[in-house]
């Protein structure tokens, strides 16, 4: 299946230049029985796209049409069938040669359409079924492309059509100068591809795939994937800032995982990997402006979140941290030891002790009682406790500066030593003064070595969360080594992107190696307790 695409790709792309991505997508969605819009300018291959795609359908049709504000169901579904009209009073339109006939169809400018076509359109989208006159017929239609120089206006009842559309996608002009000058140079019939009958999809084909892509497995990486993508569009349209929200229906959900089950059934694949969830950044955005949003948001869903659950690290994390409580509770008793602590008294957003004079020692010294604060900047400029360099003003509770001052000769936990006789700052007495303190508690932990039965116990469980990771580890090595290779050569999605998941799984890998070192800790914690 995977080289069968990959030629019929090699056949859609020869002599096309920067358009890879683009086909990749139409293919994608036409074997998915999807829509797809392509927004850009004229003269970017828009149409082409669409008349090469039906040649990949073994006596594929094709239709298309450009649409104006004076189109008419007519010019997409068919004319009426006057003589059934005329002779048996039925209204049916003949449908041969129109959308309803084709495999593949392309309609340009569709946001022209009026409410009469756009009815039909969401059905035939939607359900591959066209009401023709009193009975509905199955279509063909395999993949409807579309487009437009710009975005569907709102308020003009334009939104179920647009969310039909499961992947958009901004095409431009060709951006290298040399692939212009390989483009101008090139002459080609634009409207042929080379393709081998054998390559070409069968109706029968066609039909067999749809119910095999409807048995591709969702795998939980993908689950987990657009769960996050889904809580990051939450979160987006939560905030204050936002005028255009992002909304992406259930309906639209549904069908993009389908696209992913396409995308993992044409690479050979039975499950949904991560690289096919990098598709999905082409299936939500509404404006413009948010191509770049949905982007970083499907692209750190994968790089964060991708692995996490298939490798999910939270129980050796649960493992550890009901161990660590364990060795805790049986080798740490807590004692709660009383301290004190200067109190620091705010005066004009100035910081200042006060001092206790218990002993009237200042007032008989013909200090004024009321200056009983000590700038504590005054302080910690001094250098060295001696009479003259370490000589302090005292101050009042409203900051205002005493003419006094005293001579620091040592200062304590909770007190202060001073050398002073009177208000000259003549003498030689040491005095004693308290300081006002705050009472305090701290926790200080005493180590116990527990019974060496606990400890055999302990070391037991440290070597089996260890081997466990080990397991772990080898297991995401043999996994890069099986399914990396795997994951670069999706048809669909850039190789490139494929060092977002690996580091991913990197990152993994660094978490179990940090879980290990915690394991290690724990065991010295209580192996160094004598």
């Amino acid at each position: 299946m995977k080289e069968r695409i990959n030629k019929i790709l090699h056949a859609l792309n020869e002599n096309l230049i920067e358009r890879e991505e683009v086909i990749q997508l139409a293919l994608l969605t036409a074997i998915a029985g999807e829509s797809i819009f392509l927004l850009g300018p004229p003269g970017v291959a828009k149409s082409l796209i669409a008349r090469r795609l039906k040649h990949i359908f073994k006596s594929g049709k094709s239709f298309e049409y450009l649409m104006n504000r004076f189109s008419t169901p007519d010019e997409i579904f068919g004319p009426v069938a006057i003589s059934k009209l005329k002779d048996h009073d039925i209204y049916e339109r003949k449908t041969e040669k129109y959308l309803p006939w084709a495999d593949v169809v392309f309609l340009d400018e569709i946001w022209k359409a009026g409410p009469s076509i756009q009815n039909s359109l969401l059905t035939a989208i939607n359900e591959k079924i066209y009401r023709n006159g009193q009975q509905e017929e199955k279509i063909n239609l395999k993949g409807l492309i579309s487009a437009s120089n710009e975005l569907p206006a709102k308020g003009e009842g334009l939104e179920a059509l647009w969310d039909r559309f499961i992947v958009r996608y901004f095409v431009t002009n060709i951006t290298n100068p040399q692939k212009f000058n390989d483009f101008i140079r090139t002459n080609f019939d634009p409207f042929k591809i080379n393709l081998d009958d054998k390559n070409k999809i069968t109706e029968k084909e066609y039909e067999n795939w749809q119910a095999e892509i409807n048995e591709v497995v969702i795998s939980d990486e993908a689950l987990n994937v657009i769960n996050v993508i889904r809580h990051y569009i939450n979160e987006y349209n939560k905030k204050e800032d936002t005028e255009r929200p992002i909304y992406i229906s259930d309906r639209r959900w549904k069908k993009i995982v389908k696209l992913l089950q396409t995308s993992a059934y044409l690479n050979n694949r039975i499950k949904i990997d991560l690289m096919d969830c990098f598709l999905i950044s082409h299936t939500l955005w509404d404006e413009i402006e948010h191509i770049k949003i949905v982007t970083e948001f499907v692209e750190d869903a994968i790089k964060k979140h991708g692995y996490s659950l298939k490798f999910n690290l939270s129980y050796f994390s649960q493992d550890l941290q009901e161990l660590e409580y364990d060795i805790n509770s049986q080798t740490k008793k807590v004692h709660i030891v009383s301290f004190y602590e200067k109190k620091i008294h705010i005066i004009n957003n100035e910081n200042y002790y006060k001092i206790i004079d218990s002993n009237n020692y200042l007032k008989s010294r013909n200090y004024n009682k009321k200056y009983e604060y000590l700038k504590i900047t005054d302080i910690s400029k001094t250098k060295t406790y001696n009479r003259t360099r370490n000589q302090i003003y005292l101050y009042d509770i409203n900051g205002q500066k005493s003419t006094f001052f005293i001579a620091i000769n040592n200062i304590k936990e909770d007190s202060i030593e001073i050398i002073k006789h009177d208000q000259w700052g003549y003498g030689n007495t040491q005095q004693l003064l308290s300081i006002e303190t705050d009472k305090k508690q701290r926790k200080e932990i005493k180590k116990i070595r527990p019974h060496q039965a606990i400890i055999t116990e302990w070391n037991k469980k440290i070597k089996n969360i260890k081997e466990s990771i080990n397991k772990t580890i080898n297991e995401i090595e043999n996994y890069k080594r099986n399914e990396l290779a795997e994951l670069k050569s999706n048809i669909f999605v850039s190789r490139n992107y494929a060092d977002i998941p690996e580091h991913n799984l990197n990152q993994t890998i660094r978490q179990l190696y940090e879980l290990k070192l915690t394991a290690d800790k724990l065991k010295n914690e209580y192996s160094n307790i004598y």
